[in-house]
């Protein structure tokens, strides 16, 4: 009987939150005393051990920002379809690719429309594109890891066709999820390292980086490759074409409650030159484009090459870091767990990210465990490193839930934690699902939580004038949020 009155409140707070009055009108008072009952109904959430209160509860509470978020990962693959069909491409029945004329496909073309007409097509394609319905039923299909990295290959010739329409779908699902900012991985600096060397040049630039030794070695070489590209014109007018590229997308993003910044990336599966590529030309843009706040690295990174050339990636973000100081630095590392790849290879990948990489966030982290001397490794991470924990993309590509993930060790040893999504389209949820997993699973305080929305902001890589602004935001939507919760907590515990 109590439940079915709490059902009945709930949803009559649900109906009054969108009719919410401005930020400016509403009085707010005792929030001292309404956070205090706010954590009082968190706890008995938690306690009552039910998921669709507390899926409420977590998708009301402001949540600050997704610092580790994929553009073409976080659109889903219905708008996907949508962008074809306006493209006027087709759907392989046989493969589910795209193809962008009637004389391509290898065998009959679909138009999006006759995709969703075709149910037996269309949840094909959506457990293709995404991580949909994997695990309901038996079926031919890659492993998890597998298939998570291969939808990208799917949907790869559709996500860059329209970035400014899907930036604002991004923006609107944020605003109804209570964000205030994003930051995305939108894509790299595209230079075709053949147009600035030829053949012989190129082989041998990359086996000069796969045998150097020590940092000073691959300092050497990356000084001469340096100087080629930014003496040339071509180069700088790359860089400025996709600065002004991304301008363009971004108009009409930023307003008085919400902001979206990038960052630019290198491909790590790719031959030493081309990442060494990526990456210059991602440091520069960043240097002339403040919407550009950091330089990440991307792939699998069990990947045979990934694996090879880890250190000697290290080593191009510290020679980097050199050149470009205040270029902000987040790396996917620690992406593994034990039987993905050869012991040794646990050992080390957080550690070089943080002592030769200087990254000053580490996306996922999830091997800590096996890292060598990892003690001293997180006292060290929680002076300067703040760890983006990925819950729902670790369990399906990893295998790692529960007691499993690394998140309780992070905790205890006071490591900055923020909660993110990483490719919420391809992953089928979004920020407040992961904090949902958060709470469900390991059961943190209330204040806990609340620190975690709070270093989205701290961590991120906007400027100070930004993050105080989003801050003195973040402090006002806690007060309303908690001052509609303690009221509703309140009423539901006269019910009872």
């Amino acid at each position: 009987m109590f439940r079915r009155k709490i059902l009945i409140f709930l949803f009559m707070f649900l109906f009054s939150l969108v009719n919410l009055p401005a930020k400016g009108n509403l009085n707010i008072s005792n929030s001292a005393s309404n956070m205090q009952t706010t954590s009082k109904f968190y706890e008995s959430l938690l306690k009552d051990d039910n998921e669709a209160f507390l899926t409420l509860f977590l998708t009301q509470m402001p949540k600050g920002g997704d610092l580790h978020h994929h553009f073409s990962g976080s659109i889903y693959a219905e708008t996907y379809l949508d962008w074809i069909s306006k493209k006027g491409w087709y759907i392989d029945k046989c493969t589910l690719h795209i193809v962008k004329d009637k004389n391509g496909g290898k065998c009959e073309l679909l138009t999006p429309a006759q995709v969703l007409q075709d149910n037996l097509v269309y949840r094909k394609l959506l457990s293709a594109w995404s991580d949909k319905d994997f695990k309901n039923h038996y079926h031919e299909q890659a492993a998890p890891d597998a298939n998570f990295f291969d939808t990208f290959s799917y949907f790869g010739a559709i996500s860059h066709e329209y970035i400014a329409r899907g930036l604002k779908i991004l923006k609107n699902r944020a605003l109804k999820e209570n964000l205030s900012y994003i930051e995305t991985m939108i894509g790299r600096v595209y230079v075709n390292k053949k147009d600035y060397f030829n053949k012989s040049q190129i082989a041998n630039y990359d086996h000069l980086l796969v045998v150097a030794k020590t940092q000073k070695d691959v300092d050497k070489i990356l000084e001469k490759i340096t100087k080629i590209y930014l003496k040339n014109k071509k180069f700088n007018t790359t860089v400025f074409d996709y600065i002004s590229k991304l301008n363009s997308y971004h108009l009409g993003i930023d307003d008085s409650h919400f902001l979206m910044r990038f960052q630019t990336s290198a491909v790590r599966v790719l031959d030493p030159l081309s990442v060494f590529t990526n990456l210059l030309a991602g440091y520069e843009a960043a240097k002339k484009s403040p919407l550009i706040v950091g330089v990440n690295i991307l792939a699998p990174e069990n990947n045979p090459v990934a694996l090879a050339d880890y250190t000697l990636h290290m080593r191009m973000y510290n020679y980097l870091l050199r050149l470009y100081p205040k270029v902000h630095r987040a790396l996917h590392a620690g992406e593994l767990t034990i039987g993905m790849v050869r012991p040794k290879n646990l050992t080390f990948h957080i550690r070089q990210a943080v002592e030769i990489a200087r990254a000053e966030r580490i996306g996922h982290g999830v091997d800590l465990p096996y890292e060598d001397h990892p003690l001293a490794l997180l006292k060290e991470m929680k002076k300067k490193v703040a760890v983006e924990i990925n819950f729902t993309s670790n369990q399906f590509i990893l295998g790692v839930k529960g007691d499993q993930h690394p998140y309780l060790i992070y905790s205890m040893y006071g490591v900055p934690i923020v909660i993110c999504t990483d490719d919420s389209g391809v992953s089928r949820d979004n920020l407040s699902h992961e904090y949902l997993i958060l709470a469900s699973r390991y059961h943190p305080t209330y204040a806990r939580v609340k620190k975690y929305v709070y270093n989205s902001i701290k961590y991120s890589f906007l400027n100070q004038k930004e993050k105080v602004k989003l801050q003195k935001d973040l402090d006002v939507r806690f007060q309303i949020f908690e001052k509609k919760m303690a009221m509703l907590y309140k009423k539901l515990l006269l019910q009872k």
